[in-house]
This record gives C-alpha cells, sequence and structure tokens, in this order.
C-alpha cells in the first residue's frame, strides 16, 4: 500500500467513524425510526452520496461495530475452511473475532445491541444473513467430515451457538463486573470456555479433544 493509499484508507475511516458517532448521537436522542438522513449527514457535516457510499440505509450504521469483523471474516473465509485445523478451533474464532466488536466503547455497545435486539438479535438482516452463511459453512464442513454428532445440523448447531454468544454478550454488557451471577468480567475469555463446552456436547464421542 502506498502513502497515498494509506492516507486515503485513514481519511475513509475517519469518514465512516463521523457518520457513525452522528447517527448513533440522534439515534439516542430521537430514536432510530424518528432521525432522518439528512440530520445524520448535517451532524456528520458529509453529504448524502458519501453517507449513502458507507451506509446503504440509515438502519445498517447498527452493525458498524461488526462491519470491520465480519469483513475480515469474510476475506479469510475460504482460508479458515481449507485450514487443517479443528471444527472447534473454526467456531470458537469466528465467535470471537464477533464478540471483540463490541469490547471498545461498552457504554456505545449497550446501546447498538439493545437495538439489534428489537430487530431480531442482528445489527442488520445483511449482517446477521453473512455472519449465519459463515458459521453454517463451518458446520457443513464439520458434518462432511464426520466431526459432528448424526443429530447436529447445520441449522440447528448454528442457532445454539449464535444463542451462547448473544447470552454471553449480553451479561458481559448489562452485568457490572461485581454482578454475582451471572459474571462475565472477560468477554472473550468466558464466550471462548462457553463455546468449547457447547461445541464438545455437538461433536462426535470419539473425537480426541486437541
Amino acid at each position: 500500500m502506498t502513502q497515498n493509499e494509506s492516507r486515503r484508507e485513514r481519511k475513509k475511516t475517519e469518514t465512516r467513524r463521523r457518520i457513525f458517532e452522528a447517527a448513533i448521537d440522534l439515534f439516542r436522542a430521537r430514536g432510530v425510526e424518528e432521525t432522518t438522513v439528512d440530520e445524520i449527514t448535517e451532524r456528520a457535516d458529509v453529504g448524502r452520496g458519501t453517507f449513502f457510499n458507507y451506509f446503504p440505509r440509515k438502519e445498517a450504521v447498527l452493525a458498524y461495530l461488526s462491519e470491520g469483523k465480519l469483513e475480515t471474516a469474510e476475506e479469510g473465509w475460504a482460508e479458515l475452511l481449507a485450514r487443517p485445523a479443528p471444527l472447534r478451533a473454526k467456531l470458537v474464532e469466528v465467535f470471537l473475532t464477533a464478540a471483540s466488536a463490541y469490547e471498545e466503547d461498552r457504554e456505545l455497545s449497550r446501546y447498538v445491541f439493545a437495538e439489534w435486539m428489537k430487530r431480531g438479535f442482528a445489527p442488520t438482516r445483511d449482517a446477521g444473513q453473512r455472519w449465519e452463511t459463515i458459521v453454517t459453512a463451518i458446520l457443513e464442513q464439520g458434518l462432511a467430515k464426520g466431526e459432528l454428532r448424526e443429530d447436529v445440523t447445520a441449522v440447528r448447531g448454528g442457532a445454539m451457538l449464535t444463542g451462547v454468544y448473544i447470552s454471553t454478550l449480553y451479561e458481559w454488557l448489562y452485568c457490572p463486573e461485581d454482578c454475582q451471577p451471572p459474571r462475565v468480567p472477560d468477554l472473550r475469555e468466558e464466550l471462548r470456555a462457553r463455546l468449547e463446552i457447547l461445541i464438545d456436547g455437538l461433536l462426535v464421542r470419539t473425537e480426541v479433544r486437541s
């Protein structure tokens, strides 16, 4: 990457972040439904065209925190599937990548999480479907290799894993560190532990844990 390309990438990142922060300020004050794209662009000091270069619609702003992680996961999807690693490791990696997007700003993450809970437990329908596609592909690979129990389907396994992910993220966001039970002082550490317990129950009995 050249210096000019690096500068352009930094500018794009800064612009996307500025739009995101302006939108979230307005969403908090007025609600998502009542906020208009024109109000967001005025607050962020960008044109409508610039807004739509980054977000196809105002609701897509809610996916910003996980969008970068999602893009990274999609870029490495083929490599992840081809990697000679246990199914457990691949699944844990995907969900930990998703969770890491929410660690930077817990207060902001609480707001975004509350909004996407209202919309079906996904930042946007598109983002939810894209994560589901990745998880399903990993599970289907495990099924094809005989790593999963015969009564486990990709849909069933994905739903169970996503449930653990959502509940752990919820506890981390809304329960203070001195709250017992439950207690999730470290999001990724606790998520890893819970996922591994669940995945062990999905695997065939003969698999030896690595």
